[in-house]
Formats: structure tokens, sequence, C-alpha cells
């Protein structure tokens, strides 16, 4: 019966062992596996160590119950160091603790051929089995005095961490401290000769421990603080997180993802609802299309926003795919400010049409696309007259509000697909693709018209002004640049300029 419960007790150190690894990533889990690993070794080593009938066969037991019962007050020790401090110790240090269970093991091992550890080891008929009995040599007081020490070491952090460990984790605290404590009373306990028929409790009592650890580290919190962590540092975050298994169902979303349009709709457990706006809009991710996607979605009270979405595979350790988490992340405000500032480097800032530099590009890629098609390309330079007297007579001001007004007539004059940017102070240049001389004409015609019948509004007087035209035509035969197109259309309002203004005017 004593061997079966103790039989037992290993396979519950084992579990615990095993429960503790899948939970390695957690404070002091790690500690807490090789502990209960030594326990499942001591109880099952002890389970059949009570069963022999022979010294040899008993020594051979005992060889092997030392890889846990050495182990165990360090592993304790450790254990209480990382839990208490938060983090382990260094190799350096641990490699030094190990030093006396290390030593013990290989005294334990080498017994027959010294007399260090043992001293006249034999076998002893008990109340209830067979009793391994001898006289204690040097190294079993060395090595039972480290055992005490480190033992009673990790009961006294323990202790400490309970007294001042907050509200919330206090019962924590104290059930880990009542565990350690365990293996120190039944030792006592047997020291004192108090326990019967030779039984060694030591096994029992550092099951029942783990068993008290366990319970504290599984159920009161320690395992599940980092869960809870993550899931609080994903709600607190802007960015929308979820996760999906393999089969497309939802297992986990946080409380940004609850914010994005559609997701009200989302259950935990089914598939995103078909139909949905934000599920098309991640549907590419989940299938694997892609594995980065951008998209936009407007909320119903109007704004659109912006997103960029990136899936990332979760595998198991044997690299099998076991779903999909995706991270959306919000960037509006990025691609409004890319928005404004691609503004201000293409346009200008008073009149929001091209502003010189983008408008010479512009001019540039239609000059390269008219060339080997042979098609033409319509240029019209204009100028404001005696532009400089309405800004010494109504201000500035007026001045800004006059290049307006004469914008929106020439954007209201040109032609779909014209290209119309602001050259300098209130000389203004177009690009007509496809435009031969007798349309470039007809259209700086109907402009220079508009723009001799508008009447400005300012304060209580009413402008009026007109503006001269130079136009050339590009033919995709020719060998010239976009700088000598411009030119020869400068020289031809030059010309406009000097014939009375108020005119269009062609060198050809």
């Amino acid at each position: 019966m004593l061997s079966l419960i103790l039989g037992l007790s290993a396979l519950l150190a084992v579990y615990l062992t095993a429960w503790a690894h899948f939970h390695s990533r957690v404070t002091a889990a790690r500690e807490f596996s090789f502990l209960m690993l030594g326990v499942a070794i001591y109880s099952l080593g002890y389970s059949i160590e009570i069963s022999r009938n022979t010294l040899e066969s008993t020594f051979q037991i005992i060889n092997f119950e030392y890889l846990g019962l050495a182990t165990f007050p360090t592993m304790l020790l450790l254990f209480a160091l990382h839990f208490v401090r938060r983090k382990p110790l260094s190799k350096t240090l641990t490699a030094l603790m190990l030093v006396v269970p290390i030593t013990t093991i290989l005294m334990v091992w080498t017994a027959r051929s010294h007399q260090l550890y043992y001293i006249d080891p034999h076998l002893l008929d008990g109340e209830f089995f067979r009793v391994f009995v001898f006289e204690r040599g040097i190294w079993y007081w060395v090595n039972f005095i480290w055992a005490d020490l480190t033992t009673i070491s990790a009961f006294i952090l323990l202790l400490v961490n309970a007294v001042r460990a907050p509200k919330k984790q206090k019962r924590q605290a104290i059930t880990i401290a009542a565990g350690a404590f365990l293996p120190i009373f039944t030792s006592v306990l047997n020291l004192f000769g108090l326990i019967p028929g030779y039984i060694e409790p030591v096994s029992f009592s550092m099951v029942v421990g783990g068993v008290f650890l366990a319970f504290a580290l599984f159920k009161l919190g320690l395992f599940e603080l980092v869960p809870t962590a993550r899931e609080l540092a994903l709600d607190s975050i802007r960015d929308a997180f979820l996760v999906l298994d393999r089969r497309g169902n939802l297992q986990d979303l946080n409380d940004a993802t609850l914010q994005l349009p559609g997701a009200r709709n989302f259950c935990i457990g089914s598939p995103l609802p078909e139909g949905n706006s934000l599920a098309k809009q991640l549907s590419p991710l989940l299938t694997r299309e892609v594995k980065q996607l951008e998209f936009s979605m407007e909320f119903p009270d109007g704004p659109i926003h912006f997103y960029n979405a990136k899936a990332y595979p979760i595998q198991t350790t044997t690299l099998r795919d076991n779903g999909t988490a995706i991270l959306i992340n919000d960037v509006t405000e990025t691609i409004v400010l890319m928005r404004r500032l691609n503004q201000q480097a293409t346009t200008d800032e008073l009149t929001g049409i091209y502003n010189r530099h983008y408008l010479i590009q512009w001019g540039s890629q239609e000059l390269e696309r008219a060339r080997p098609e042979g098609m033409y390309l319509g240029i019209l330079m204009m100028d404001l007259d005696h532009f400089k007297l309405i800004n010494d007579v109504h201000g500035h001001l007026a001045g800004d509000d006059v290049l307006r007004r004469v914008v929106k007539c020439l954007q209201d004059g040109l032609r779909d697909g014209d290209i119309l940017g602001r050259y300098g102070g209130e000389e203004f240049v177009a690009f007509l693709p496809g435009a031969d001389l007798p349309a470039v004409i007809q259209i700086a015609e109907r402009l220079r018209q508009q723009i001799e019948n508008l009447i400005i509004p300012f304060e209580e007087d009413r402008i009026t002004i007109t503006a001269s035209f130079g136009i050339h035509v590009f033919h995709g035969q020719e060998e010239t640049s976009l700088d000598e197109l411009l030119h020869i259309a400068d020289q031809a309002l030059y010309q406009a300029k000097s014939g009375g203004r108020n005119q269009v005017a062609s060198l050809i």
C-alpha cells in the first residue's frame, strides 16, 4: 500500500513537472518544473526501495533516488529566489549552488568505495519493510547542513514575501510559503524520531508541498498573471488585434478592434460574418493571399479612416499551422499628414493649383508622352496686366483675392485633362495635351475674354483686370526641350504685352 501511494505521488509530481514545463515562460516555472522532477524521482525511487530485500539492489535504487533527493533543497531555493526577485540567478551563481548537490550524488554513487557518506550500511527488518540503516559520514553532514540551510532560506524568503505581498497576492504568497514549510516540518519530526516504523516522510511532504505550490501557482494567479497582463496590454494599445484559429473561428480580440466599423458583429468562437465590411477587407489575410494590406473604412458619423493590417501565422512547436493573428494599425494621421505634405510640395498655397516645380514635372511627363506618339502639346503662358497697380491701390489682400478669382476663371475655361499651374507671381502656365494651334488659340481667346469680363468686388470697390497670353504648340516630331518650349511661349507673351496687352500672341 505504501509503495502504491508513493507511486501515485510520483505520477502527480510528473504531472506537475509537465504542467510547469508548458508554462516555462512564466516567472519561476522552470525552477518549479525541475523541483517537481526531483520529487518525482525521489518518490518513485523510494517506492521501489522499500520493496528491495538485498543490500546491493537497495544501493542501486538509492543511487537513482539521490538524483531527486540531493537536488530538491537547492531547486527549492532557486525557485524561491526567482519567484521573489522576479528574475532568475545568473548562470554562474546557479552553477555554484549546484556544486554541493552534484558532489553528494557522486558521493552516493561511489559510497561502496569510501566511508565519507555511508558508514557500515546494512538492511534492518523494520515494522513494515526492510530498512536501509547506516552511520553518517562527514559528507552526509555537509549535505544535511546544506539541505537544511537552503530549505530554511527558501522558506524564510517566501515567508517574508508573503508578509510584504499586496492584498491581492497575499493568499498566493502564503500558500507557497506553506508548501515550502512542509518538508522542513517533516524533516524535524523525522530527526527527533517522531515518525514510526522507519518510514521516510520527506517524499510525502515534498509531494504535498508541491501540490500547495501548484495550487498557488496555477489556481491563485501566477500562471494567469502573464495572460492577464498581456490582455491588459492589448486592451490598452490603440492598434486592433484579433486571433482566429486554423478553421477561421474568432478566438480573441481586444477593445480597439471593437471600435472598428462592423467589428461589433464579431462573435468569439464563430467565423467572421459574411458580408461584413471589415471581414471583407481582412479576407485576403485569412486566405493567406497576402501578408499585409492597406484599406480604408468610413465611420457612421462620416470620417474616413485608413488602416494597415498585417497577418502573423500562429504555429505550434512542430511548425503546424494553428491559426492567424492580425494586427490592424490606424494610419489615418500618417496618411493625412503625408497628403498634406504632398499637397504643400506640389501645390501653390495661395491658389491651390500646381506650383512651378510640380508644374514643370507634369509638363516634362506630357512632353515625353507626346513625343513618341507624334501628339500635339499646347503650351499657354498668361500674365495679368498691370497687376502691381492693384496691389498698390487696393492692397495685397485684394491682389490675393484677384489671383484666386482668376485661377477659378482659368479652371472653368480649360478642358478636362489640361494642366494648370502658377509659374510666377501673377504668371500662369497651362499644358494642353492633344491641342493643335487652332485649338490653343480658341482656348486662349476664351480665357482672355472670361478674365476681361470678370468683376471682383472688394470692400467698396469693383476690380477688373485683363491678361495677356503667349502660346506655342509642340508636335511630337520636334527635337526640343521643355525649357525651350516655355521660352518660345514666354517670347510670345512678351510680344502680346508689347502689342498693347489683353491679347493672344504666337510666334508661329
